[in-house]
Protein backbone atom coordinates (compact mmCIF):
# COMPACT_ATOMS: atom_id res chain seq x y z
CA UNK A 1 0.00 0.00 0.00
CA UNK A 2 1.56 3.43 -0.95
CA UNK A 3 1.90 6.16 1.79
CA UNK A 4 -0.57 8.41 2.74
CA UNK A 5 -0.35 11.73 1.75
CA UNK A 6 -0.35 14.89 4.15
CA UNK A 7 -3.34 17.15 3.54
CA UNK A 8 -2.41 20.84 2.22
CA UNK A 9 -4.41 23.28 3.73
CA UNK A 10 -5.66 26.31 1.34
CA UNK A 11 -6.12 28.98 3.88
CA UNK A 12 -4.94 29.31 7.32
CA UNK A 13 -7.58 29.50 9.92
CA UNK A 14 -9.01 33.10 11.16
CA UNK A 15 -7.78 34.92 13.72
CA UNK A 16 -10.01 34.90 16.90
CA UNK A 17 -12.38 37.86 16.76
CA UNK A 18 -12.24 39.81 20.18
CA UNK A 19 -14.04 38.69 22.81
CA UNK A 20 -15.51 42.28 23.53
CA UNK A 21 -17.55 42.03 20.21
CA UNK A 22 -19.19 38.11 21.79
CA UNK A 23 -19.50 39.55 25.40
CA UNK A 24 -21.67 42.54 23.81
CA UNK A 25 -23.67 40.48 21.32
CA UNK A 26 -24.50 38.05 24.41
CA UNK A 27 -25.86 41.20 26.24
CA UNK A 28 -28.02 42.20 23.47
CA UNK A 29 -29.40 39.17 23.76
CA UNK A 30 -30.00 37.97 27.35
CA UNK A 31 -31.95 41.73 26.96
CA UNK A 32 -34.09 40.49 23.94
CA UNK A 33 -35.12 37.55 25.92
CA UNK A 34 -35.69 39.31 29.11
CA UNK A 35 -38.30 41.71 27.13
CA UNK A 36 -39.91 38.85 25.40
CA UNK A 37 -40.17 37.28 29.08
CA UNK A 38 -41.47 40.48 30.48
CA UNK A 39 -44.45 40.44 27.75
CA UNK A 40 -45.26 36.89 28.11
CA UNK A 41 -45.81 36.87 31.93
CA UNK A 42 -47.55 40.09 31.63
CA UNK A 43 -49.61 38.59 29.01
CA UNK A 44 -50.16 35.47 31.62
CA UNK A 45 -51.18 38.09 33.87
CA UNK A 46 -54.43 39.92 31.84
CA UNK A 47 -55.19 36.23 30.51
CA UNK A 48 -55.65 35.25 34.13
CA UNK A 49 -57.69 38.58 35.14
CA UNK A 50 -60.27 38.03 32.01
CA UNK A 51 -60.59 34.29 32.55
CA UNK A 52 -61.57 34.64 36.24
CA UNK A 53 -64.74 33.72 36.27
CA UNK A 54 -63.94 29.56 35.80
Amino acid sequence: MPARKTRKFGQPSPTRVPAELEVECAIQIRRIGDKLNFRQKLLNLITKLFRSGT
